[in-house]
C-alpha cells in the first residue's frame, strides 16, 4: 500500500514545474474532523491541477488501553501546523496529497497503582504509586494521501473525505515511575511493609533492579506499537471555496 502513496507522491511532483506557472486564484477554507485530529486549513489554487494547502491540526482523544499487560489511561494529543500540495490530475475533486506535518501525533500513558500487581520487565511487582509514560513518534512527520472534494475547484459549500499515512518514526517509549514497589513474583507482599522499597532510591539494589525491569518494559511497549509509525489519517470535513 505505501508504494502506492510514493507512486502518486512522485508523479505529483513530475507534473508539478509545469502546472504551477499557472496561478488560478481560487482559494477556500475548511474543517476537518478523523484520525488526524481537527484541522483548519486555507487552499489556493496553484493553476488548473495543483493547490497548495496550510493549516493546524488540533483536539485530544482519551481512552483505557492495555499494553504489555498493563491498563493505561491514554491521551493521544495532536497539535501540529501542516503544509500539503494537492494534485488534481482532472482538475475536479480527486485529488492526491502529499505534505507533512510539523509534529506527530503525542501519546501519554498513565497508570495509578493502588497496591496491584504489575508485569514489568520480566518481573511482577505490587506498586503503590504512579507509573507515567509517553511516546514520541518524531516531530516533522510526511504525509501521503488520497482525497475527494474540498478543493479549490467551484465556489460555495463543499465537502470532503481523505485517506492517507503520516509517515513518523518508530516509537520511542519513556517512562517514569513514583511512589512504593516490593517484588512479588514469588509470594504477595505490601509496598509500604518492609519489603518495599522506594522505586527511585538511587542506592537500593532493588529499586536499581526495578528501574532496569522498567526499561525493558519500555523496550516491550515499542515493540507493540511498532505499527503506531504508519499513523492512517481517515477525515471527513465541510468546506467554502470562493
Amino acid at each position: 500500500m505505501l508504494g502506492r502513496y510514493f507512486v502518486a507522491a512522485a508523479a505529483l511532483l513530475a507534473h508539478a514545474p509545469a502546472a504551477l506557472a499557472q496561478d488560478g486564484g481560487g482559494s477556500g477554507v475548511g474543517l476537518r474532523v478523523g484520525s488526524g485530529g481537527i484541522i483548519l486549513d486555507y487552499a489556493h489554487a496553484l493553476g488548473t491541477h495543483f493547490d497548495l494547502r496550510g493549516g493546524y491540526a488540533l483536539g485530544k482523544v482519551s481512552q483505557e488501553v492495555e499494553e504489555d499487560g498493563i491498563d493505561y489511561d491514554a491521551d493521544v494529543e495532536f497539535a501540529s501546523a501542516l503544509a500539503m500540495l494537492d494534485y488534481r490530475p482532472f482538475a475536479g475533486g480527486f485529488r492526491v496529497s502529499a505534505g507533512a506535518y510539523s509534529r506527530a501525533p503525542d501519546i501519554t500513558l498513565l497508570t495509578r497503582a493502588e497496591d496491584e500487581q504489575y508485569e514489568i520487565g520480566d518481573s511482577e511487582y505490587t506498586a503503590s504509586g504512579r507509573l507515567d509514560g509517553d511516546i514520541d513518534l518524531g516531530v516533522v512527520t510526511p504525509y501521503l494521501g488520497i482525497g475527494w472534494g474540498g478543493t479549490t475547484g467551484g465556489t460555495g459549500l463543499g465537502w470532503s473525505v481523505d485517506v492517507g499515512v503520516m509517515l513518523a518514526d518508530a516509537p520511542s517509549a519513556e517512562f517514569v515511575a513514583n511512589g512504593r514497589a516490593c517484588d512479588s513474583s514469588l509470594f504477595a507482599c505490601d509496598p509500604d511493609g518492609p519489603l518495599g522499597f522506594d522505586v527511585n532510591d538511587p542506592d537500593d539494589p532493588r529499586a536499581q533492579a526495578f528501574r532496569s525491569e522498567l526499561e525493558d518494559e519500555e523496550d516491550n511497549v515499542e515493540a507493540e506499537l511498532e505499527d503506531l509509525r504508519y499513523w492512517p489519517v481517515v477525515s471527513l470535513g465541510v468546506h467554502y471555496r470562493f
